[in-house]
């Protein structure tokens, strides 16, 4: 794990659901953006799926709800589909593995294992292609990264 505040900006970088909601608020600092800035960024499919479950959580009444979705909708239809990476076969079945593991041994609830799972299909992801999570996720991302002896993230921590 590597502080985005005295990391160099890495060349390329895959961003966590974090990013997203962060820089969508104004609350991604500003070394968080120098990083994706100057770096190559690729997406994840496990994000985006988290974020549009969310907004489809939304209520469509709200007075939010359509300003969010246009959001939304246009940074997820600029996305090259050559930087919007799904997770493997092989990627799930680690994701599983570790984020039980981790269920069971740090007790976590029933509710965050799915969340667990996801930051684990993240995680895994980035390391496949050999490059770090952008995150403001710090405590997840540590101990995927501790159990699975690979893989790197950049951490952040929200304004």
């Amino acid at each position: 794990m590597v502080s985005v505040v005295s990391a160099k900006p890495p060349p390329r970088v895959l961003i966590d659901t974090t990013v997203y909601i962060h820089r969508t608020l104004g609350k991604l600092p500003e070394e968080a953006n120098r990083c994706l800035d100057s770096a190559l960024v690729y997406h994840s499919a496990i994000c985006m799926g988290e974020i549009l479950r969310g907004l489809a959580a939304l209520d469509p009444a709200s007075v939010r709800y359509p300003a969010l979705w246009a959001h939304y909708s246009k940074i997820f239809g600029t996305i090259p589909d050559r930087r919007l990476v799904p997770p493997t076969p092989g990627i799930i079945a680690e994701a599983s593995i570790i984020s039980g593991l981790l269920s069971r041994t740090q007790n976590y609830q029933k509710d965050q294992t799915q969340s667990l799972f996801n930051d684990a299909a993240i995680f895994f992801t980035a390391a496949a292609l050999g490059i770090p999570v952008l995150t403001a996720n710090r405590d997840d991302f540590d101990l995927i990264q501790q159990a699975a002896g690979h893989g790197e993230f950049i951490h952040y921590t929200a304004t």
